[in-house]
């Protein structure tokens, strides 16, 4: 609570404050990530590609002002890159999917950064496993910002899309300049890369 800043009256603070307290009762019970190619999630990641619940923008606005714990030390918050573009991805290093989406993540960064793109890693792995995951993200040249996913956010961005296991990785988000929820995908696709710059090159187009 103590990392949250609200703007507005007294009602716009009160609502984000009922807003956060119901999140974390949902998350509280929410089963973490688990990879997309675990044999107990593929059917149901397809089934939620196919059909991908609209999220709650509200809530994700209030995710957007919890600090982010990043990778080597210090904090961030998702509305600290207000005003760029971001690409939000959820991963792990124990997700084969993920793994090979990095490097491209991490090229997509690199083409489109000095235009107003923002790439944010957000990993499920274990801090204690810290030295592993740097490692991992050195070699395979992924710069862009990484940091720890969190309750506040899991709830925030993949809610309604867990089976009895929990929610399927990868998911990407493509956020707005404004913050707005503009694409979401999950698992791997082939397409997935083309269609992300596609749709990155026309939000960073926009003004």
């Amino acid at each position: 609570m103590n990392n949250l800043r609200f703007k507005g009256s007294t009602a716009s603070y009160l609502s984000a404050i009922l807003l956060v307290g119901a999140t974390a009762a949902a998350c509280n019970s929410a089963a973490p990530p688990r990879p997309v190619d675990d044999p107990a999630n593929s059917s149901s990641a397809q089934r939620a590609q196919k059909q991908i619940p609209p999220r709650d923008q509200q809530a994700i606005d209030t995710a957007s002002q919890v600090q982010i714990a990043k990778l080597g030390g210090g904090a961030f918050k998702l509305s600290d890159f207000r005003g760029k573009v971001l690409v939000v991805d959820f991963w792990a290093t124990d997700c084969a999917p993920c793994v090979r989406l990095v490097p491209k993540l991490a090229a997509l960064s690199k083409k489109f950064r000095d235009q107003g793109l923002e790439v944010i890693g957000l990993t499920s792995d274990e801090k204690e496993n810290e030295p592993q995951v740097v490692d991992f993200l050195k070699k395979r040249g992924a710069d862009y910002t990484v940091g720890y996913d969190n309750q506040w956010l899991s709830s925030a961005f993949l809610k309604g899309t867990e089976d009895e296991i929990g929610p399927p990785i990868p998911q990407l988000f493509v956020l707005s300049r404004d913050g707005r929820v503009v694409e979401h995908m999950i698992g791997e696709d082939p397409q997935r890369v083309k269609t992300l710059e596609q749709v990155v090159s026309q939000q960073l187009a926009a003004r």
